[in-house]
């Protein structure tokens, strides 16, 4: 009999300080950090998820599933070793395929909805460009321009989506181990 600690509700999923291993585990958020980063992380993912899940994105293909298991199995050493953790989170490969493969139903939406909205103007990037370079800016220093600007302009979206999915969901932090 597995014996779990809740570390938080959202919406009407409960979720399990073993769904922040096992989110460890498939790479669906970073190893390491501290339990209420991996908890808010996992709630992040919960939220992000159930907001995917309601639009009925379609689920990715076999091979991408497969590739992203691959390297879980490589962070975890090998295949033995991944399988016996996911025994020990009491989870089946089935199960780990699916996980895995709505992380990825995530990722393709998060990319189609942020990546054309984030996007600068060439005017944008060459006045960023200047501010940091300083004079005429190289083709370099313009690509990185441009970079910098996507991040920060596709990081505040996300913030703001997630924001208001928070608004409209209950999140209850049950705290961590």
């Amino acid at each position: 009999m597995l014996v779990d600690r809740l570390v938080a509700v959202v919406g009407e999923q409960a979720l399990t300080w073993r769904d922040v291993e096992a989110a460890r585990l498939l790479g669906s958020i970073p190893v390491g950090g501290t339990s209420a980063e991996g908890v808010d992380r996992l709630v992040t993912r919960e939220l992000m998820y159930a907001e995917v899940d309601r639009l009925a994105f379609a689920p990715p293909g076999a091979a991408a599933v497969d590739e992203r298991l691959d390297r879980a199995r490589q962070r975890a050493g090998g295949a033995d070793a991944f399988s016996r953790a996911l025994r020990a989170l009491g989870l089946s490969e089935d199960r780990a395929r699916q996980w895995v493969a709505d992380d990825l139903r995530i990722d393709v939406y998060v990319d189609q909805r942020f990546t054309a909205a984030s996007q600068p103007t060439d005017a944008e990037v060459a006045r960023a460009a200047a501010r940091s370079a300083g004079s005429a800016p190289t083709p370099e220093q313009l690509l990185d321009a441009r970079r910098e600007l996507v991040q920060a302009r596709r990081s505040a979206l996300l913030a703001d989506w997630l924001s208001g999915i928070r608004t409209r969901t209950f999140v209850q932090i049950a705290g961590t181990p």
